[in-house]
């Protein structure tokens, strides 16, 4: 069904609904049964709540451990900081249990799991459960909650930041009575039909921050003054329609013009923009030194003195086959044919229409192939001297310089392993552009594995950075059935990143692309039992480094002492990590820290460096798990090690190169925290956070690559932008497209929009 005003407004009253629910219900557990006041930020010593039976003591014994993380910063806390932090943990079991019951509701309707929550305690699958566990488990809502504890459990390994129970998130849940309150508002007649559209995690990401929250903040100050502040200021859902506009110019494009047009992408992308009679040119017209290449360029250029001579050297005789083959590629050499009938499919209907004024197309080819002959035998004679030759070349530039769009040429790519091409969302939030290139990826791997099989001439299945063990998709899977088993599992493995510094995007990022890839199987046919599991993914939560001291000590005590000094400068370079993201360059700086730490390798320092930082890292990770799951080990020491082990994989992930970068990332003022830095690191885009996107996202792909991003529209011709549309969209980049969209595209954003893809030149 369609998201219209009306669908969004009653899903937005919902989630504010239940977001008010859960925040009363939190804030009131903490100060009545846990002794954590959000109101005053007093926290009583846990001494005091001897009325707490084990269970509910631990967790308040948890609960001030989380409170203790996140002050981990401040060397004497406020009563300010404390309510701060007291607030985020109230926001964060709400967001979760939200989250988690949603998520459950959205397997539910995709048949993925058997009713459990749409009819609260006469659930299908809680009646089973409840037959099997009788009176075990107590009163009926003691024994629901303990199913629905068995049901984020059974989750949890494909979604742990979701349904992990241990995380700090989810510590909390509601009592009996609020419960049901919250599951009458999940379970609400009108909204029965949403949970099957892929859109509603989104809109429900969307909305748990409000409006008038987001109006409080800007009122407050004119730029953001934390991550938070920063996140929740800028959070827009993106349109369907531009989201299929961005990715299909940006990534789908990228594939076209790899399979020289032969991808049935090419028709069935509807945003894609096709140019006048666009050709594909195939390898071999890129070669070094073929003339082919310039021969063609001449004609579709429409720039026929560009022609080379045709005489009779080596060079002319060379020069005319050549041309034979721009004329007519299928007569001569059937053994090349498909390789030159790549260069111009849309050129030879021009050239072979029939109706030359004074010669055929066979006369033209004859001519050219019986001079050829002559020439080699070492006869003499000049075909540009023949009257049919000169005859034929000005009715072939008579018709090129007919009224009509110029022809497009697209540059060669090769062919590529379709798990070596990556894209990324650098602002990810619920996901919305990786659902949709997940979409496309299922049609270029069903390509490549067509290809492959065929042999298509021309086909390059690894690309220049290839990890070197990657076999061909045959030589990996026996069969197409066990090909397309696998198929969901490596798009999320190997195609799709996405970095948020919202925690909630890594949970509802990561439902989204798992709901999406356990709906490409229920369509494929493949039986939930023989699903393979789909892992971590590559969803990163731009999370603060831990900075508790005394568990530094701790930790780095048993390290080596040039480990202990990197992990020490590691966390430094992470610090503004929940205000910069992936604006962060980590793969800059960390070759220098490694140097500085291990010393310099001369001029291999970047391979010499990388292998370094990776052995570093590998004993890193080693040493941050022994840390948390150790036996003397306290919940802060987990706490500590995973928000370690999530600056790491940010590192690795911003090392990477993509392909392509699509995004609706954060626009306006730089955040007060990381404003001087980010002035410094991005002198040509730094009057708006938009700009900086852009050029960072530009940094992160490869040669040739796109960034697709929607955007304010005022980049493009305030003349404070100047700077950044020369050097940036201009130097560093080509643009392609550009739609100007106006007012209203992004929900309640005052802003005039534009949606564009820029082509990475230098």
């Amino acid at each position: 069904m369609p998201f219209d005003d009306s669908t969004r407004g009653r899903l937005q009253t919902f989630v504010g609904d239940a977001r008010d629910l859960l925040a009363k219900e939190f804030a009131w557990q903490l100060q009545q049964t846990y002794g954590m006041d959000p109101a005053s930020g007093e926290v009583a010593e846990i001494e005091r709540l001897g009325h707490l039976d084990d269970q509910r003591l631990e967790t308040a014994r948890i609960l001030r451990e989380i409170l203790g993380h996140y002050l981990g910063a401040t060397t004497s806390p406020s009563v300010q900081d404390r309510r701060h932090a007291l607030d985020r943990i109230v926001r964060e079991q709400a967001f979760t249990v939200l989250n988690r019951l949603a998520a459950l509701r959205l397997m539910e309707a995709r048949g993925i799991l058997l009713q459990s929550v749409a009819h609260g305690y006469q659930s299908t699958a809680f009646q089973l459960y409840q037959r099997v566990a009788g009176s075990a488990l107590g009163e009926t809502g003691d024994a629901y909650r303990v199913f629905l504890f068995s049901l984020f459990d059974l989750f949890s390994g494909d979604l742990p930041a979701l349904f992990d129970r241990h995380s700090p998130f989810g510590r909390l849940f509601p009592r009996e009575a609020k419960f049901l309150e919250l599951l009458d508002l999940l379970n609400a007649p009108d909204l029965e039909p949403l949970w099957g559209e892929d859109e509603t995690i989104g809109w429900i990401y969307q909305y748990f921050n409000s409006a008038e929250e987001r109006r409080r903040m800007r009122k407050v100050s004119g730029a953001p003054r934390n991550s938070r502040e920063l996140a929740v200021r800028n959070q827009f859902f993106t349109p369907r329609y531009v989201v299929e506009f961005l990715v299909d110019n940006a990534l789908a494009r990228q594939w076209i013009d790899m399979s020289a047009g032969r991808s049935a992408l090419l028709d069935q992308c509807r945003f894609l923009v096709r140019r006048p009679d666009e050709v594909f040119l195939a390898r071999a017209s890129e070669e070094k030194g073929s003339s082919v290449a310039s021969i063609a360029r001449a004609l579709i250029d429409k720039d026929f003195c560009q022609l080379p001579d045709f005489d009779n050297s080596e060079t002319g005789t060379q020069a005319m086959v050549d041309f034979a083959h721009c004329v007519d590629p299928y007569h001569r050499f059937p053994d090349q044919s498909e390789i030159w009938g790549e260069y111009f499919p849309r050129l030879q209907p021009i050239l072979h229409d029939q109706r030359f004024s004074e010669v055929t197309t066979q006369e033209l080819w004859d001519g050219l192939f019986l001079e050829c002959r002559f020439d080699r035998a070492g006869g003499s004679g000049n075909v540009t001297g023949q009257p049919w030759f000169r005859a034929a070349c000005e009715e072939i530039l008579r018709r090129l310089k007919e009224p009509k769009a110029k022809t497009a040429l697209n540059r060669y790519r090769p062919l590529r392993d379709p798990r070596t091409l990556k894209l990324l969302d650098p602002a990810c939030g619920s996901m919305h552009f990786g659902l949709y290139a997940f979409d496309l990826f299922l049609h270029i791997y069903r390509d490549a594995w067509a290809w492959e099989e065929a042999s298509w001439p021309g086909a390059d299945h690894r690309a220049p950075d290839a990890p070197p063990g990657l076999k061909p998709l045959h030589d990996l899977y026996p069969d197409e059935d066990a090909f397309l088993r696998n198929l969901p599992r490596m798009i999320l493995e190997h195609n799709i990143y996405g970095v948020d510094i919202d925690p909630r995007a890594a949970q509802i990022a990561s439902l989204a692309l798992w709901l999406r890839a356990q709906r490409a199987w229920h369509d494929m046919g493949v039986r939930r039992e023989v699903r393979p599991v789909v892992g971590r993914g590559n969803v990163v939560a731009a999370v603060a480094p831990p900075a508790e001291a005394d568990l530094r000590r701790d930790l780095t005590a048993g390290m080596d002492n040039l480990d202990a000094e990197l992990f020490e400068r590691t966390l430094l370079l992470l610090k503004g990590l929940p205000e910069l993201g992936v604006l962060l360059r980590a793969e800059r700086e960390v070759p220098a820290l490694v140097r500085r730490v291990f010393g310099s390798h001369g001029d291999l320092f970047r391979q010499e460096d990388e292998t370094q930082w990776r052995k570093a890292e590998a004993r890193l990770r080693t040493a941050l798990a022994e840390f948390a799951h150790s036996t003397a080990a306290s919940y802060r020491n987990r706490l500590f090690a995973e928000d370690a082990l999530e600056g790491l994989r940010l590192i690795d992930l911003v090392g990477e190169t993509f392909d392509a970068v699509v995004m609706n990332p954060p626009f306006g003022a730089l955040s007060q925290g990381v404003k001087e830095d980010l002035s410094k690191a991005y002198p040509r885009s730094k009057n708006d956070l938009l700009a900086i996107f852009v050029e960072r996202g530009l940094e992160t792909l490869r040669r040739g690559g796109r960034v697709g991003a929607i955007t304010s529209r005022t980049g493009f011709f305030l003349t404070s932008y100047q700077k950044w549309r020369e050097d940036v969209v201009l130097g560093i980049a080509r643009p392609e497209v550009i739609a100007d969209l106006g007012h209203g595209v992004m929900d309640d954003a005052m802003v005039e929009a534009a949606a564009y893809v820029l082509e990475k030149q230098a």
